[in-house]
């Protein structure tokens, strides 16, 4: 029981640190925070990831293949599949995995999602309930900790919305207005 209460303190530890990392190169990263998922999570994103999956599938295409970069994926009857020459899907009951450096796309499907994730880039979220009102699991974009503070977390939608981690870069070339 206490190797399951100390997966969320180093994966909110180690993500501090990247973070930390990431924001000394580049201040301008966001934040993405998912615990007790239900249904979709994907992210098209340059930065680091971690994450859980209870039962269910995870789609990953390396965006940047030639780095020194790769997927990193463990689990329980796990089963992988490439689809595509930087494509491989994964099967299986809990499974954990690391996207380190990079630029990836992936998409979480199934139950029991936790990630944590510190990037630029897009993020879907779509909460899949079974019956009305059923909790889907919550989520926090540039702010808490849904694994060490649910409460302050926001409902998974039920419908898939889009959000962007980071603030959009600014282009300092553009002309200024003004004289």
């Amino acid at each position: 029981m206490r190797k399951l209460a100390l997966i969320p303190c180093v994966c909110a530890a180690v993500l501090a640190a990247f973070a930390g990392r990431a924001g000394a190169d580049e201040p301008n990263v966001g934040t993405l925070s998912v615990e007790r998922g239900k249904g979709v999570v994907m992210l098209d994103l340059r930065g680091n990831v971690l994450g859980r999956l209870t039962s269910g599938t995870l789609r990953v295409t390396d965006q940047t293949p030639g780095d020194r970069y790769a997927p990193y994926v463990v689990g329980r009857k796990l089963a992988s599949t490439r689809i595509g020459p930087r494509t491989m899907l994964y099967r299986g009951t809990g499974l954990r995995f690391r996207m380190l450096g990079g630029a990836y796309r992936i998409v979480v499907r199934g139950t029991g999602i936790d990630v944590e994730a510190v990037g630029r880039g897009v993020v879907t979220l779509d909460g899949d309930p079974k019956t009305e009102g059923e909790d889907t699991g919550v989520y926090s974009l540039d702010g808490d900790d849904c694994g060490l503070e649910p409460q302050l977390c926001t409902a998974m939608p039920d419908e898939p919305e889009r959000f962007v981690l980071g603030p959009p870069p600014t282009d300092e070339r553009s002309p200024r207005a003004g004289p």
